[in-house]
């Protein structure tokens, strides 16, 4: 078993049957092509050879990674070796071994009201910022993902209901709402800006795009991101993930059910959700500061 000639049957495994996203067949693709590299310079030809204290050594030469980074190319590697697995038998050993380490979940670290509003009303100057502005307004409108903001097509927006049509991981599809202002601000953004930057617009185009037809891509989500909260001075290392804990955080401290909430967020589980209400909000610290006998000392 050649390393990338059975790399490329996981690929096509992974995309025609799994039905994964674009964005998770390039994770998978990323993180399993270091995995080879490495096992090449030791070496290392065919997967047949390779032994657990070979995965273990790669694990160790990127020890430096995030815990979350390592947790994902652990899940990837193990997704790997079981597709190897099905293939051949002579690999099971090592599949058994491969634990996938326990991380806790980091507590989401949301803006305020205040600062989103500073990053939504900022004064646009020309069409690029109006595109970045409309971004970031709908990400917070609808608890949008990067991945799933770029991918937004034209004629899945629905400004006469104020609904949205997002294709999230697992090409999982989900209808949600825009609150009115945002939904007249993509109106606008559509009508004029849009055709100035385009002149391609259908039903299957995508709503933003940069001149010349080019496509947004993440980067540019987060480059700009952290420049308009440069420019509006807040002094955070601004994520677009914070935006939809923003998004999240904001519906639960407003009433909204924690059901509801992981339906918007396109959560499988509840749990993935119950992160969020873990964070105490502005209420709870002022009857806390009210009740506590040195509350405000």
């Amino acid at each position: 078993m050649s390393l990338d000639r059975e790399l490329e049957k996981f690929y096509n495994y992974i995309s025609s049957e799994k039905g994964y996203s674009l964005n998770t067949l390039e994770s998978y693709s990323s993180d399993l092509k270091l995995l080879s590299n490495y096992l090449e310079s030791k070496n290392k030809k065919s997967w047949e050879r390779i032994e657990i204290s070979d995965i273990n050594n790669y694990f160790s030469s990127i020890s430096k990674n995030s815990k979350a980074t390592l947790k994902r190319k652990h899940a990837t590697i193990r997704s790997f070796f079981k597709f190897l697995e099905n293939e051949n038998q002579n690999i099971s050993n090592i599949l058994e071994k491969i634990k996938t380490p326990k991380i806790g979940s980091p507590i989401p670290k949301p803006l305020s009201i205040e600062e989103i509003e500073k990053i939504i009303n900022f004064q646009n100057i020309n069409d690029e910022d109006f595109t970045n502005t409309c971004i970031f307004t709908l990400m917070y409108a609808s608890g949008l993902r990067v991945s799933e903001v770029i991918s937004v097509k034209i004629g899945e927006i629905d400004l006469k209901q104020k609904t949205i049509k997002v294709t999230g991981k697992g090409n999982k599809q989900r209808i949600l709402p825009i609150y009115q202002d945002a939904a007249k601000f993509i109106s606008s953004y559509i009508k004029s800006v849009r055709k100035n930057i385009s002149n391609i617009e259908t039903y299957s185009s995508n709503l933003f795009v940069r001149k010349n037809s080019k496509k947004i891509t993440r980067q540019y989500v987060w480059r700009k991101l952290r420049e308009r909260t440069i420019q509006v001075g807040i002094n955070k290392n601004v994520t677009p993930h914070m935006i939809r804990h923003s998004f999240a955080t904001h519906l639960l401290q407003g009433g909204a059910s924690i059901r509801h909430v992981q339906e918007f967020l396109g959560h499988n589980s509840i749990e993935s959700t119950q992160i969020y209400t873990k964070i105490p909000n502005e209420k709870l610290i002022k009857d806390y500061n009210v009740a506590h006998p040195r509350g405000n000392k």
